[in-house]
């Protein structure tokens, strides 16, 4: 009997023993694997792996070769719904759009318009591009469509997010201009909006865009236009004439002064 217990004792401890030099050559060979991953198969660490490791101060953000973690979670632009506006077969649309990120701005990107006619195809579209300085709320406008084939019920403008051309605020101030004179005038066929606009810097501002919009005697917004002055030199004034085609049954229903309080003057460096 006694023998028989040795005996399992023996048994247990052999067993104790395989189990032990099992265990430890699992760790080994999981440790040699693991190096040899760890040297040679491992990927390097790089910005776009998801994962937080090199230098990075965040997720595939910070450190001194990635993205900074402020712009790469920047919080897309508000766009609100697009409104269409109708002057006999002249057509204009306009969407306001937000920044709400404060500190930084896109000194570039890209946006589309399409109009619609009422079963949903594309009677026309075309593409811009514009910018937006940080926190700043805007308008994104593409006026004077001239459509012939189809009626237009509805327009779209969408942003091409891919091409925005983020920078942050100390990079892209706002140049100083000076809006004066504005006046409107009612004819015929028209209404013209007109004024100066002055450079008040000591360098060229590349684009200062005009807008406008047509005011009715209710209040309502009834057209939109704008136009263009590009490569404006140093303190220089410059005159602007805006138009909107109008119907003759229009011409008496247009606020002439209320429609000269709406000028928006956007200006780019």
């Amino acid at each position: 009997m006694r023998g028989f217990f040795i005996s399992g004792i023996i048994s247990v401890m052999r067993l104790l023993k395989q189990l032990l030099y099992g265990t430890l050559f699992v760790v080994v060979i999981g440790s040699a694997a693991y190096g040899i991953y760890f040297l040679t198969l491992r990927p390097e660490p790089s910005c776009f792996d998801n994962r937080q490791n090199g230098d990075e101060t965040g997720i595939d953000c910070g450190g001194p070769f990635c993205i900074s973690c402020e712009e790469k979670n920047l919080r897309p632009l508000s766009l609100f719904p697009t409104v269409l506006f109708r002057a006999d077969r002249n057509f204009s649309a306009s969407a306001e759009v937000r920044n709400p990120n404060n500190a930084f701005g896109a000194r570039l990107f890209d946006y589309e318009v399409a109009f619609y006619d009422a079963s949903g195809a594309v009677l026309r579209s075309a593409s811009g591009k514009s910018f937006i300085y940080p926190g700043e709320s805007k308008y994104i406008i593409d006026a004077g469509a001239r459509i012939t084939a189809g009626i237009p019920s509805r327009a779209e403008i969408k942003l091409k997010d891919e091409s925005f051309q983020w920078v942050r605020e100390e990079d892209f101030l706002q140049p100083l201009y000076d809006l004066k004179n504005v006046s409107t005038t009612v004819e015929a066929e028209q209404v013209v909006v007109s004024g100066t606009v002055s450079n008040l810097n000591n360098f060229t501002i590349s684009r200062i865009i005009i807008d406008a919009f047509l005011i009715d005697q209710l209040g309502v917004k009834a057209g939109v236009s704008k136009t263009e002055l590009n490569n404006v030199g140093p303190f220089r004034v410059e005159q602007f004439r805006i138009f909107f085609p109008i119907t003759k049954e229009m011409q008496e229903k247009i606020d002439a002064d209320a429609t000269s309080k709406t000028v928006i003057v956007e200006v780019l460096k």
